[in-house]
C-alpha cells in the first residue's frame, strides 16, 4: 500500500517566485527558526543560501530550502520548499516569514526535470518503502531525505535493483537456476567499500559498507545507494543516497 496523499508522510512542494537574493532568502529564514514559536524545536543544516534543510527532532522529515535562478532560461528567480504533510504548520510560518517579495507558482512537477521541483529519487524511495517486495530489505528515514535531492531518469531500474537486493538472502539459502542467472550481480552487490557514510540505526553506528551504483542514460552521473547488512536480521538497510560524475 503506498503512502496515502493525507499521511504526515506524504512529500509536498510549494514554489514561488520571487525578485529576493539567495542571501535574503536564508537570512529570511533564519530569523524565523530563531524568532518564531512554532519553528522553537527546529534548526537549519547548510551553509549555502542556495540550498540548506530546516530540520527538527519534532519534524515528520526535513523541510529542503531550495533558491535557483533561472533568469538565463526567461523564468527568473524560483523558491521550491519540499516539506512533509505532517509539518505543514511549520512550513506556513517559513512561508511568512518570506513576506511579500514571493508569488506562488506552480510547480513543474514530474518529468520536468526541474531541480526539486520534479519528482525525486526520495519519492520513489517512501512509495518503495510502504510497499516492499517480498525479502528482506528496509529503506531507512535518512535514504529518503538524502534521495529528495536527487533526480533520476529510470525508476523501474531502481526498483528492480532494489527488489533484487531484498531477493539475496533467499537467493543464498536456496541457489538454483535462478540464483545462478543473478549471481554476478549480486557479488556486485555484496562487495564492500570503505563507507563513505555511516548512520545512527537503533542506537548504534552503522557503517554503510555496501554500495549501488547505477549510470544514468545518458552516462553523464551515477547514482549511488549505500547499505549495509542489518545487524538483526538477514537482509540490508539502504541508508543514503547520493549522485557522482562518471568518470
Amino acid at each position: 500500500m503506498s503512502i496515502k496523499k493525507s499521511s504526515p508522510l506524504a512529500i509536498r512542494t510549494v514554489c514561488f517566485s520571487t525578485t529576493m537574493r539567495a542571501a535574503t532568502f536564508r537570512a529570511l529564514i533564519e530569523e524565523a527558526v530563531a524568532k518564531d514559536p512554532v519553528l522553537n524545536g527546529s534548526f537549519i543544516v547548510g551553509p549555502d543560501p542556495s540550498l540548506f534543510r530546516v530540520m527538527g527532532l519534532d519534524q515528520h522529515g526535513d523541510i529542503l530550502m531550495s533558491y535557483c535562478n533561472f533568469t538565463a532560461a526567461s523564468m527568473g528567480i524560483r523558491l521550491a520548499l519540499r516539506y512533509r504533510q505532517g509539518d505543514q504548520a511549520l512550513l506556513d510560518r517559513l512561508v511568512a516569514a518570506l513576506g511579500l517579495d514571493v508569488e506562488p507558482v506552480p510547480c513543474k512537477g514530474k518529468g520536468s526535470l526541474m531541480p526539486f521541483e520534479d519528482r525525486s529519487v526520495g519519492h520513489m524511495l517512501l512509495d518503495f518503502a510502504a510497499k516492499p517486495p517480498l525479502g528482506s530489505l528496509q529503506i531507512l528515514p535518512t535514504a529518503v531525505e538524502s534521495g529528495l535531492d536527487c533526480l533520476w531518469d529510470d525508476e523501474a531500474e531502481i526498483k528492480s535493483e532494489l527488489s533484487l537486493l531484498a531477493a539475496i538472502p533467499t537467493l543464498l539459502l536456496h541457489g538454483g537456476a535462478e540464483a545462478a542467472d543473478k549471481m554476478d550481480r549480486v557479488n556486485q552487490l555484496l562487495q564492500t567499500y570503505a563507507p563513505v557514510m555511516a548512520i545512527r540505526h537503533r542506537g548504534r553506528n552503522l557503517p554503510l559498507r555496501h554500495q549501488m551504483h547505477l549510470p544514468s542514460e545518458d552516462g553523464q552521473t551515477v547514482l549511488r545507494l549505500h547499505f549495509a547488512r542489518d545487524p538483526g536480521t538477514s537482509g540490508f538497510l539502504v541508508g543514503w543516497v547520493d549522485e557522482y560524475d562518471a568518470c
